[in-house]
This record gives structure tokens, sequence and C-alpha cells, in this order.
């Protein structure tokens, strides 16, 4: 986070961290709160900002010397006129700071905790992974816990590691097939390792089922709602194919990422690595239905027919370590992308916003204000927060 290496001086040049001392409200007291919460030693650092901040803005107390040095503070002129001649600025003005920095940050703290902006219990409940076993019973996934797996017999299928399922090879061939569900909710993502040692990153949002055994000699079918990243084992005894309800995707062994969510009805194959072929639900997999891609290329399902196009692939696949990544993207898909990795609810009332390109990236563990807030920088709007819901609005 760029927070951690600002001085004073940095963070009263800080165009959101201004908006939180001028304009206070639920989103940016909550991402002030955390972050000190988080990073205690900053706290003297933001009390001397906050204070130069506000003693730069009254007028009428300061006088001309200190608006002209607020205007280079906005523009980010003292970068290149020099940090000692501000430092010193400071320094002369340091009876100020002294005795209104911490009445100033206790005003903050007061008006946080009185309208319970850092209380998380008022939060919605945080949603669960769920496992659906065979027998129809489901199962919470703490993603904190090790712990066997089992069915409701008590045989073992496979082993949790926090955040990585692993199912087992029986040493007995299986006869029929059984099907388990994991479903992963908004603001999570999880990993699966297959019997057959398929790795799956499923994404947030997203549901996989899947069966506990593949079958000797018999095709892995796998179905999928949502969008999941797959490192497939390599069997050319049995091809491996992810189902989705507009486009299916055959391999042998490779990488590679299919995106399909039902209620948004954009499916696509993205391949990293190795050869894969994609084909429509309807048709029988054979040399005639299957068009096959390269690395570095896209099948996407658009007007009932699969058109390909070279990508830059990584733009799909960041979300695997965490990063959002948006590369020349429509302002609609990157709210709905944010929907799913912050599990909220945004409502975009600036229609006029939907088909505007933005390219930003932000790393794991970046707050949704953090990313609004530079978002608004890119394409100028405005929003309210209303516990998980978020509005945006025309500027």
């Amino acid at each position: 986070m760029k927070y951690l290496t600002f001085d004073r001086i940095d963070f009263a040049a800080d165009d959101y961290f201004i908006q939180w001392v001028h304009h206070p409200d639920a989103g940016n007291n909550r991402f002030w709160c955390e972050f000190l919460a988080d990073y205690p030693y900053k706290q003297e650092e933001v009390k001397a900002a906050r204070t130069l901040v506000l003693g730069l803005s009254e007028k009428s107390s300061f006088g001309s010397m200190e608006d002209e040095m607020w205007k280079e503070i906005q523009s980010g002129m003292y970068k290149s006129a020099g940090q000692p001649s501000l430092k010193k600025w400071y320094k002369q003005r340091s009876f100020l700071t002294a005795v209104t920095a911490a009445c100033i940050l206790g005003i903050g703290f007061f008006f946080i905790n009185n309208l319970g902006l850092s209380d998380k219990e008022a939060m919605p409940p945080e949603p669960q992974i769920t496992l659906q076993l065979q027998d129809g019973s489901k199962q919470a996934i703490d993603e904190s816990a090790t712990r066997t797996i089992t069915t409701g017999a008590g045989r073992a299928l496979g082993q949790q590691n926090k955040q990585v399922l692993v199912y087992k090879e029986t040493q007995q061939s299986a006869t029929e097939l059984a099907y388990n569900e994991l479903t992963v909710p908004y603001g999570k993502t999880f990993e699966l390792v297959l019997s057959d040692g398929s790795h799956i990153y499923l994404n947030a949002g997203s549901m996989l089922r899947y069966p506990v055994q593949f079958l000797p000699g018999q095709p892995r079918d796998v179905f999928l709602d949502g969008e999941a990243f797959f490192e497939v084992a390599k069997d050319n005894t049995r091809p491996f194919t992810v189902v989705t309800d507009e486009m299916n995707t055959r391999v042998y062994g490779t990488k590679f990422n299919v995106t399909s969510y039902k209620n948004e009805g954009n499916t696509y194959t993205v391949l990293a690595e190795g050869s894969v072929g994609v084909y429509k639900p309807e048709d029988k997999a054979n040399e005639k239905t299957i068009q096959k891609i390269v690395p570095g290329q896209k099948a996407n399902f658009e007007n009932q027919k699969i058109v390909v196009e070279d990508i830059n692939v990584y733009k799909y696949t960041a979300w695997t370590s965490g990063e959002l990544y948006f590369l020349n993207d429509r302002f609609d898909i990157i709210l709905r992308k944010l929907e799913r990795h912050y599990n909220v609810k945004i409502n975009n009332t600036y229609k006029a916003s939907e088909k505007e390109q933005l390219t930003s990236s932000f790393k794991e563990g970046d707050s949704l204000e953090l990313v609004l807030g530079i978002l608004k920088k890119l394409q100028p709007f405005n929003y309210e927060r209303s516990g998980n819901t978020i509005t945006i609005t025309p500027p």
C-alpha cells in the first residue's frame, strides 16, 4: 500500500486524505480508521497531516503565504520546489500542531465511533464457502481449518488445508460417478485439487460441480458457473472438459481460465499454456465441431457463435494472485468485478459512464474505498455507501 511510505507532507498532498479531512463519510472514515488500526505507528504522521490540511485551509486565519503553500501542495509542486522549504515552514507553525493535533484527530475518531463506522459487527455477516456432498448434505468450509472431509457415513473424501481442498485417489477404482459441489460466495476465492491431481482456482461468486472420483477410461467432466483457472493433470486416455451453459472447453493437460457467470451472459476461455478446443454444448466433440485455440488467445461465445482473438493473458489470470487488473475494461464490467471481489452491491445510476474504458491495477488487500478513489480520478463520478450497497452518481 502506497500510504505506508508516506510522511506527513505526502498525506497532506493526497486527494483521498484531503477528502477525508474536509468531507468525511462512511467510506473514507472506515478506510482511515482501519488503516490506523493496522499501522498504529502512522498515527503521529496522520495527526500532523490533518493539522496541516485543516490549518492551510483556514484562509481567514493564515494569510497569503500559507494559501500559496497550500496551492503548491495541492498541485504537487512541493516535490519540485523541494520539501525542506515546506518542512521549514511547517516547523514555524509547530505551535499550531502541538496545540491542535490531538484535538483534531480526537474529533475525527469521535465522529467515526459515534457513527459506528468502525464497528465491523454492523456489517452484514461474512458469507461462507459451502461444500455439498453426494448425499445432498452441506458443509460450511472454515478457511482457517485443517481437517478431513468425510461423507455422512464417515468415509474420507479428502483433506482440507485451510484454503485448499484436496481429494484423494482411492485405492479401489470407482464404478459410478458421485458428485460434490463447491460454492464460493462473493468476496472470497478458494482452491481445489481433484482426485486426478488437476488444480483448480475458483473465483468469487462461482460454483463447480465435479466427481469425487473419475471413472477409469471415461471422460473427466466438470460443470462450472462462474470463473475458474484450471491446471489440468495430463491424461491422454481421459479427456478433461469444462462444461458451461454456452460453451464447453476440451483439454488433455494445460493451463487455462474459463469465465461463465450465468447472471452476466458472458462466456469465454483464455489459454495460458498448452492447447484446448472449444465447442457448443449441443454439438458432439469431434474434429469438425471443436475450434482450437493457442496460448495468448481467447475464445468468446457471442451472438450464438465462437469468436477467437489474441489477448493479454495476465489480464484474465491476475485474479488468481489476488490482484485486480483492468486493461481497457468497460466501467460496467469493472463494477461487476468489484461486486464479486468485495462482496458488495453496486448500483450505477450514472449510465453515461458504463461504456467508458479504464486501465488500472490494484494489489491484494487494497480497500474498496481506495479502489473507488483512484477510479474516480480516471472516470469522474460520485458515490455513496450505505452498509453493503454502493450507489454511483454523476459528478
